[in-house]
């Protein structure tokens, strides 16, 4: 029983560990499919921006080409209104998305006086570095009114060098993520070299967050799935999971494994009761088998050998002579008493053996002995059947380690055997022989031999050779599997070949001793 419950525990442990590869290997596949989505997100997302960008890049320049004469009137009479309200309509018609605009020298000093604060200290900031390096990296900047990010062009006319300068409302940028994220993730802007600031997300520009810190936490650093940085611009665009992204999976994935595990926990208690259920009644019928076998042995053994060896005496003349026709029927009788005190043995020995309680009283024995002893033992045997052995010792000096009761048992068994399914008036040839290092006892017959179907039963338990290729003999069918387990208690093992039509060879090879 216990055998079967850590079997059980071990399917249930082993399914464990597949629920738990499987899982592994979903997850897995799960992250690298994520993982897959921000890379592409990331590559869309900052190749949109670098594409718009550009694309402002060179709309603001050509509208300044466009406007020149404008800018240039405006730049030498920057107090005038009418010409910065000329100049503000052309701008709102071009750039519906504008935020402020002012035109500066070429050494990065605006024209215009900002009265409403629109150009802070990171405009100023950027224009210098335009003039001084020649090239722009747009940023996002701060500011009361809207957050916005510059774009610069410059302008030569007449000997005069300008900076067309106008600012564009950073939540334009935010719709481009938003077009490049996906459910589960989401798509920032950031500056990396200010400390991971938060520039836009998908939202917008970072104001329309509700938060106090626009830098990055540790937190959301680990939920990074892929950055890819956005080239003419100081912005990496980085693609991070959403937090309950892993939290829905792992949720999805736990219940239906859970099931799973539930399920198969209870299949499993289930055969455990049907085999505990089986056990008992095993138990049960082993019980009633040993007190079946109690009652062959005390109560029907015992009055058998005294019926048997009473009819012997009458059989022999001990308690006065008896007629031809008498003697004829006693025979049988005797015959008939004898069997069935073999088969009581017989069924006696298997329960022993099942039951791990035969006993050996094994010594070194010379083995050639033991077979003369037997031979000799079974010649009223082979006289029933006008049967004769003949044995043949090829090595006298064979020693081996047995008990030699339980030898003569096991051999007896076999010689009968060959005796009973050998032809008639059979010569029965036993060799004694060393064979691989072993002492081997063959007992040949000259019978039909076993039939090909058989030969895979043949120490079965209760097996018996088809009668249509046999003499008419009884058999219990328990001769050759008590030899077997005989001799395989003893260390030997036992065997044989068979032709049909021409007979068949039993052996029993048994571990040899150093004497």
């Amino acid at each position: 029983m216990r055998k079967y419950t850590l079997y059980l525990l071990g399917i249930n442990l082993l399914f464990i560990l597949l629920l738990l590869w499987m899982g592994w290997e979903r997850t897995r596949d799960f992250q690298s499919y994520h993982l897959a989505i921000a890379k592409e997100s990331t590559a869309s997302a900052s190749l949109s921006i670098e594409n718009f960008i550009s694309e402002k890049k060179r709309l603001v320049k050509l509208f300044a080409n466009e406007n020149r004469n404008l800018i240039l009137a405006h730049a030498k009479d920057s107090e005038n209104e009418a010409l910065l309200i000329q100049l503000n309509q052309r701008i709102a018609k071009y750039f519906p998305d504008y935020f402020t605009f002012t035109v500066s020298d070429d050494k990065g000093e605006p024209f215009d006086i900002d009265f409403d604060g629109y150009i802070g200290d990171l405009c100023r900031r950027d224009l210098k570095n335009f003039v001084k390096e020649g090239v722009q990296s747009p940023r996002i900047h701060p500011n009361n009114t809207a957050y916005h990010f510059d774009i610069l062009a410059p302008l030569n006319y007449q000997n005069n060098s300008l900076i067309m300068f106008i600012s564009f409302h950073a939540d334009v940028m935010g719709q481009v993520l938003k077009n490049s994220e996906t459910r589960g993730h989401k798509l920032l802007l950031i500056d990396h070299e200010s400390s991971d600031l938060i520039e836009v997300t998908s939202d917008g520009a970072r104001i329309n967050w509700d938060r106090d810190n626009y830098r990055m936490t540790d937190e959301e650093k680990d939920r990074i799935l892929f950055s890819r940085d956005v080239a003419g611009t100081v912005w990496q665009a980085v693609d991070l999971y959403t937090p309950d992204l892993f939290v829905d999976f792992n949720k999805k994935l736990f219940w239906p494994s859970l099931f799973q595990f539930l399920l198969v926990l209870l299949l499993s208690l289930l055969m455990l009761f049907l085999v505990r259920r089986e056990e008992a009644l095993r138990i049960e019928a082993e019980q009633k088998k040993e007190n079946f076998l109690a009652v062959v042995s005390h109560d029907l053994r015992t009055p058998i050998t005294s019926i048997s060896g009473s009819l012997e005496l009458i059989q022999h003349g001990h308690t006065g002579a008896i007629s031809e026709s008498t003697k004829t029927y006693v025979d049988i009788a005797v015959n008939n008493s004898k069997r069935l005190i073999n088969l009581i043995n017989d069924l006696l020995d298997l329960q022993k053996f099942e039951a791990g309680e035969m006993t050996f009283e094994e010594k070194d024995e010379l083995l050639s002995l033991i077979i003369e002893n037997s031979i000799n033992a079974n010649q009223t045997y082979m006289q029933m059947f006008d049967a004769t052995c003949r044995l043949i010792i090829e090595d006298e000096d064979l020693w081996v380690h047995v008990d030699a009761a339980r030898m003569d048992q096991a051999f007896s068994n076999l010689l009968s055997n060959a005796v009973k399914y050998g032809a008639s008036k059979d010569e029965i040839i036993v060799t004694i022989s060393r064979f691989n290092n072993a002492a081997r006892v063959s007992i040949t017959d000259h019978g039909k031999g076993i039939p090909a179907a058989n030969q895979d039963q043949v120490f079965k338990r209760y097996a018996q050779i088809s009668k249509a290729k046999s003499r008419h003999v009884s058999s219990t069918g328990l001769g050759l599997n008590i030899v077997k387990n005989i001799i395989e208690q003893q260390g030997g093992k036992v065997g044989f070949v068979s032709d049909e039509d021409k007979g068949s060879t039993c052996y029993i090879d048994l571990p040899l001793i150093k004497i």
